[in-house]
């Protein structure tokens, strides 16, 4: 037995005469560190929630009380519709209502009274996605939104930023 390792390894320690059992031990701990950081770093195949549920079709709507009346106006039916956190798709623009700003003050007695501003309008906008709805809220994409949540939104190229007013996801529905 001892003649079959003398074949294998010669008396330079190397492995049939050529390469040295250093470099291969070298070779086998490069290839392992490969392996573990691929393995580490590779996506996982299981489904997101542990019993995947059918996505319906969803209604979303976002009302924003108080926008530049040109950024409304950008608006039309069928553009695409991004959150700007999570990147969600909404889907594509169903419907837009675009009414009068709404605006809160005081007046002279202290009292809270509705007012309108010059070159801004309201908006109400009506959206088609997928989703999946839950008790706590839709679950579109990997995110779960619900009805009052603050929000930013990307309608075909415009914006619709809190630094007007505060954009909430008024209401969400199975789309019938």
């Amino acid at each position: 037995m001892i003649g079959v390792w003398r074949m294998i390894i010669s008396k330079d320690g190397k492995l049939f005469g050529k390469i040295s059992i250093v470099d291969i031990l070298v070779l086998l701990v490069i290839i392992g560190a490969v392996a573990g950081a691929g393995y580490k770093f590779a996506k996982s195949n299981t489904a997101s929630p542990i019993f995947s549920k059918q996505e319906d079709d969803i209604r979303v709507q976002f009302y924003q009380p108080e926008v530049p009346e040109f950024i409304a106006k950008a608006v039309k039916i069928g553009d695409p519709v991004r959150e700007s956190v999570q990147g969600t798709s909404f889907g594509t623009v169903s419907d837009i209502v675009i009414a009068e700003s709404v605006s809160w003050g005081a007046d002279e007695n202290g009292n809270m009274v509705k007012a309108s501003k010059e070159g801004y309008v309201s908006v109400l906008i009506t959206m088609d996605t997928k989703g999946v709805i839950g008790d706590n809220g839709v679950t579109i994409g990997k995110t779960i939104y619900h009805v009052g949540e603050t929000i930013t939104l990307y309608v075909g190229n415009a914006g619709f930023y809190s630094s007007y007013s505060t954009g909430r996801i008024c209401d969400i529905s199975k789309k019938e």
